[in-house]
């Protein structure tokens, strides 16, 4: 171990997870050293290591490793920090497949295997539901595991700075672009028209969106390109017995891992009860991929969506794909439709980020429904709804 000071380093007061706050672009800048000793995984990518009393937030890192960190933005509870040095590796710290990674704000945990990786989030999830939930769980089975690990990624949305020539991903908690040639997570179709970006005489002037299908159309939305188009895709999805295209415009949203969408379909069946007798509310329902799915195996399926454009590529789908059952999309915020909608077996729920709103979960706690199926990309959200629907 390089330094001479990692013994005198203190464990201080504990704390549990990040702030609810947490917002580093918010916080005051500065710029010191620290030699820390990791101690926990705390959420958002971080990991937990105090300096005397303080709480010290710093990604890429592994519990029980010795590192030499730059503190670069600090409050009277915090502080931020990035790795300078790995002064005791952990015995699982692999060599990440991106060059880029700690430079590149997408990834988290490329430094840990991917089975690894799988535990540790599993562990975030359990403390998410019970500092947050309140809800104790002791375990989580039925991990569904990404069959692709990288290439993955069928959309990527690339931040332009034209003046500098920059194009890339923002850098962990600023607006600084990282210039990449390729990215490691993004399918191969997305990668080829960055290069082809890349190389026209035309410097892109603003931020731009690539999407490319698993048959390999590719896309580039929102400036002109030598050799793409500006327009939507299709995408057809094969699960549970069924095949379903799917039109996506270029600004609906859709699930970027299609490896991971029929299993994660299937799962969503799977509760469903087998007689097909059941009326179900799709919330957040975008484009209809949940909806028109699940709607083979129900009486009724009504998706509600904010989205104008989600909600037209949705009824085309359901036209296009000549979906004969009872399925119905309704063009609404959920908080203010949800009321007017009546009861339903089963509620499912696949909201943004933030969660649902309060005016959401008040409704749905009247509405007594037997099943509620919730998908979420964020667990601490996820932990404070169920809370919400389970007082």
């Amino acid at each position: 171990m390089k330094g001479d000071g990692m013994e005198s380093i203190k464990s201080g007061k504990k704390i549990e997870n990040v702030p609810e706050d947490f917002n580093p672009r918010r916080i005051k800048p500065v710029k010191r050293e620290a030699l820390l000793r990791i101690e926990k995984y705390a959420g958002e990518g971080a990991c937990i290591a105090y300096e005397n009393e303080k709480v010290i937030f710093v990604r890429y890192v592994i519990p029980g490793e010795e590192v030499r960190v730059n503190i670069y933005k600090e409050t009277k509870d915090y502080a931020i920090g990035e790795p300078l040095e790995i002064l005791k590796p952990s015995p699982e710290r692999i060599n990440p497949v991106c060059p880029y990674f700690g430079l590149c704000g997408g990834c988290d945990y490329q430094m840990l295997s991917y089975e690894k990786q799988i535990e540790v989030k599993k562990q975030l999830v359990l403390e998410a539901f019970r500092r947050i939930g309140q809800i104790s769980l002791e375990n989580i089975t039925g991990i569904i595991k990404s069959p692709e690990v990288f290439n993955y990624r069928n959309t990527e949305t690339f931040k332009v700075n034209s003046l500098k020539k920059l194009i890339g991903f923002f850098r962990k908690d600023t607006k600084f672009i990282v210039d990449i040639s390729e990215c490691a997570l993004a399918m191969h179709g997305i990668n080829k028209a960055l290069k082809s970006v890349r190389k026209q005489s035309i410097f892109p002037p603003h931020n731009f969106k690539v999407r490319t299908t698993g048959d390999g159309d590719t896309v580039v939305n929102w400036i002109l390109t030598e050799e793409y188009q500006d327009r939507e895709v299709y995408e057809t999805i094969r699960a549970a017995g069924k095949n379903i295209r799917f039109k996506i415009s270029k600004d609906s949203f859709f699930q970027v891992n299609n490896s991971v969408i029929p299993l994660w379909l299937e799962k969503i069946i799977s509760f469903l009860d087998p007689d097909g007798h059941e009326r179900i509310f799709d919330l957040y329902s975008g484009i209809g991929l949940i909806t028109l799915f699940v709607s083979y195996f129900a009486r009724e399926t009504i998706g509600v969506e904010i989205a104008q454009s989600a909600v037209t590529d949705a009824i085309e789908n359901k036209i296009s794909n000549a979906v004969q059952s009872n399925v119905n999309f309704i063009c609404a915020p959920v908080e203010m439709k949800l009321q007017e909608l009546g009861y339903a077996d089963v509620i499912i729920i696949d909201p943004p980020r933030r969660g649902m709103d309060k005016e959401t979960l008040q409704v749905l706690r009247t509405l007594r429904s037997k099943k509620i199926i919730y998908s979420s990309c964020r667990p601490p959200t996820m932990a404070r709804d169920i809370k919400e629907l389970s007082d």
